[in-house]
């Protein structure tokens, strides 16, 4: 007589039609998965650029599909699937040098931009920016060096002290096709393209979605 299956082999068997129906599904998601780490990522910030937007050592993940599908794990693309905007909060690829760093969209490919004592002027008019209370920043560790004066800049604050960076007042410069004009939100503590020039889009890998504070913030 044959041997009676145990009830782990009854199970298994029972599993196999639910398993098969699934199959699709459960691979689909693996993969999912698998693929989250290739364009989502978490960096630690290293510096005060972006302060009191983005603190040093706060936390920021990175969606590297905004702009661009690249062959998981590499730098080879595959889609685009969309441009930077003014306003947006990127990664890239700092010009000259090796390591990534973060800084905000302020010029879009075509438009001609300018600085006048840290007001960024856009094709002529200048971008709206509206005066903070500074001492409601107290919050903002000494270390990351704001300035005297905190401002909603197209709804992102900025901060600089007047008269005192070298690069208060930059251009004005007319940017190429797959340019962009970036400039951290801290001004007097930034090199940016008022430094290095326009940045080519190919230099943009992601765009910053989520920053994780590691301390209280307002």
């Amino acid at each position: 007589m044959p041997k009676p299956l145990a009830a782990r082999e009854i199970m298994i068997i029972e599993m196999l039609p639910l398993f098969k129906r699934h199959f699709r599904a459960v691979l689909l998601a693996l993969t999912a998965l698998s693929l989250v780490p290739a364009y989502l990522r978490a960096y630690s910030i290293a510096g005060a650029s972006e302060a009191p937007t983005a603190l040093l050592r706060d936390t920021i993940i990175v969606n590297r599909a905004a702009y661009t599908v690249r062959l998981p794990y590499s730098n080879v693309k595959l889609l685009p699937t969309g441009s930077p905007k003014r306003g947006d909060m990127v990664q890239l690829r700092l010009p000259g040098r090796s390591s990534l760093g973060i800084k905000r969209v302020m010029g879009v490919p075509g438009e001609t931009i300018e600085l006048k004592e840290n007001q960024v002027i856009v094709n002529g008019q200048a971008v709206l920016v509206k005066t903070l209370n500074r001492a409601d920043f107290s919050w903002v560790p000494a270390h990351n060096r704001i300035g005297s004066s905190v401002g909603s800049e197209d709804g992102h604050w900025v901060t600089y002290t007047p008269g005192e960076s070298a690069y208060r007042n930059h251009g004005p410069i007319r940017l190429a096709p797959a340019q962009y004009f970036l400039l951290g939100d801290n001004r007097d503590n930034s090199a940016d393209s008022r430094a290095w020039g326009p940045v080519s889009e190919n230099l943009i890998f992601g765009k910053v979605m989520a920053i994780l504070s590691t301390g209280p913030r307002q």
